[in-house]
């Protein structure tokens, strides 16, 4: 089995933080009330693998209509 890369983790749960329109200081809440961390450098391999897939599981949220 390949060690696992933190670094492309990090970098997974970027995208999706993006792709659900998430805020830094959200995610550093979430982190605290979930792992009493603050960084995602700071979490485990196994907590970083839990965060990613928590939001990979989270729907995309649909996009505002601009019609009028």
């Amino acid at each position: 089995m390949n060690p696992v890369n933190l670094s492309e983790l990090i970098d997974k749960t970027d995208a999706q933080m993006q792709r659900l329109g998430l805020s830094v200081e959200w995610g550093r809440d979430y982190l605290i009330k979930t792992y009493g961390k603050r960084s995602r450098h700071l979490l485990t391999e196994a907590e970083l693998l839990e965060f990613l897939k928590y939001l990979e599981s989270q729907p995309t949220p649909e996009e505002k209509s601009t019609y009028i």
